[in-house]
């Protein structure tokens, strides 16, 4: 069994293959890695893996106490996972390849590998970050604040009650009528309008049409207002994972 983990910015990830069989075991808070609760919560325990890979954006002292845990269940060290200049047949835009997240890059090759149409790839997590692939070279991309990263902005440096606000609205028209709905529909549109604006200029000097793919514990809340049809695929950077290993 091989076992494929995502660490990001507020949630790990995780998916396994088993005589070849991928599967998608879903995703815990970083409290759970703390605990250790999360070999439990994927369901792994009691179970022999011949590799663990890791790719990871957290903070070494997080990826270090995740290690130690999966070495004390798996009795092996994880491998963890880089940004390459190239790999399964696509080429990283970045010069200084080693300064590109390895979120993204996994992202791109999970989203690239198999196909050769122009894609925009989305990922709506705690930052937001695009990234546009045409004739698999990456020619770049864009990284936002994601949707609570903007929330928690307005929380924390207004002179809004953070401490009696609950970001909860059930307004029936499209502008709000209370501040929890203001700030919910707000920041909503601002990356809605930001991703459709961002497309079609790529569209236009490009002169390509765009495959989309969406992907993090957000971009189902982003869905509804973008304008061209998006493919959800919720373990897109372990699919990336996946695709580097079986290319090794």
């Amino acid at each position: 069994m091989l076992i494929f983990f995502e660490l990001g910015n507020s949630q790990l990830k995780a998916a396994i293959i088993v005589k070849g069989n991928y599967q998608f075991l879903g995703s815990v808070r970083h409290e759970a890695i703390h605990s250790g609760e999360f070999v439990e919560s994927f369901q792994l325990n009691g179970h022999k893996a011949s590799a663990v890979y890791v790719s990871s954006v957290a903070p070494s002292e997080l990826n270090a106490v995740l290690t130690e845990v999966i070495q004390q269940n798996f009795k092996l060290y994880p491998t963890f996972l880089a940004t390459q200049p190239s790999c399964c047949g696509i080429e990283c835009g970045y010069e200084a390849f080693d300064q590109f997240g390895v979120d993204r890059w996994m992202a791109i090759i999970g989203a690239c590998s198999t196909s050769n149409k122009p894609t925009f790839i989305v990922d709506a997590g705690t930052a937001l970050t695009v990234d546009a692939v045409i004739d698999k070279k990456h020619i770049g991309g864009f990284i936002v604040p994601g949707l609570g990263l903007m929330r928690d902005s307005l929380l924390h440096n207004t002179a809004l009650n953070k401490q009696s606000l609950v970001l909860e609205s059930n307004q029936d028209g499209l502008l709000a009528k209370d501040t929890a709905g203001g700030i919910m529909g707000g920041t909503l549109y601002m990356l809605g309008s930001y991703l459709n604006s961002l497309l079609a200029d790529l569209e236009l000097e490009t002169g390509r049409k765009f495959d989309c793919i969406g992907t993090g514990g957000d971009f189902l809340s982003l869905k509804p207002v973008l304008d061209k049809s998006y493919s959800y695929v919720e373990d897109l950077t372990l699919r990336g994972m996946k695709e580097v290993i079986e290319s090794l």
